[in-house]
């Protein structure tokens, strides 16, 4: 079962007196790449689902504006039976699934998890393959430790700041489309008949 939200979780702490300066980073650099792939993985699942809703919703729309703009000609073969003014109610209901999907952003909610899954995968691989890389080194006694840690904070820190990007850009782009969202639906509640236009 996914998770609902991405969660955080306490950083590791190398018990003192045990292990090498290498195996605590290392112990660190496991723990951020293990946030990284949680992350990722709730931006995949939660993108089938946005898709899955957003082309159930996107399928039932064009169905009912097809069979709302042949209601006319239904009527006319069916002699009456079906009542042309069903096409205007069939239509009004495609319309309010669309708005539905605006509205909630099933759509453009998936689009972003995917390119924020892809922004995350990109710099997890990116830094799997410098630490691997490092560790390489680091054992094989290749180069001085000062410049080994230095490196080792850098792929660390690198990481968490490029999950941090991703996390705090898509969220910006949610809130702005959020808030987009709800002024188009208040302009179009203002334009009813009967209503002022909207403030």
């Amino acid at each position: 079962m996914a998770q609902i939200n991405i969660t955080a979780g306490k950083a590791p702490v190398m018990p003192e007196a045990q292990g090498s300066v290498l195996d605590a980073y290392d112990l660190l650099f496991r723990w951020v790449e293990g946030e990284s792939l949680k992350a990722y993985q709730w931006y995949m699942e939660e993108k089938r689902r946005k898709a899955a809703a957003s082309k159930v919703l996107r399928v039932l729309s064009i169905a009912g504006l097809t069979l709302g703009t042949i209601a006319p000609a239904l009527s006319i073969l069916s002699e009456g039976a079906i009542p042309s003014e069903s096409g205007y109610v069939v239509l009004g209901l495609a319309g309010g699934l669309l708005l539905l999907d605006k509205g909630f952003g099933f759509s453009s909610a998936w689009g972003r998890y995917m390119v924020s899954a892809a922004k995350i995968l990109s710099s997890l691989k990116g830094n799997q393959v410098k630490w691997s890389m490092l560790l390489a080194d680091w054992r094989g006694g290749q180069g001085d430790e000062v410049t080994l840690i230095k490196e080792a904070r850098e792929i660390i820190t690198g990481l968490v700041a490029d999950l941090h990007d991703v996390l705090e850009g898509e969220t910006v782009e949610w809130l702005e489309e959020f808030h987009q969202n709800l002024e188009g639906v208040r302009a179009m509640v203002g334009e009813l008949p009967g209503r002022g236009v909207a403030s």
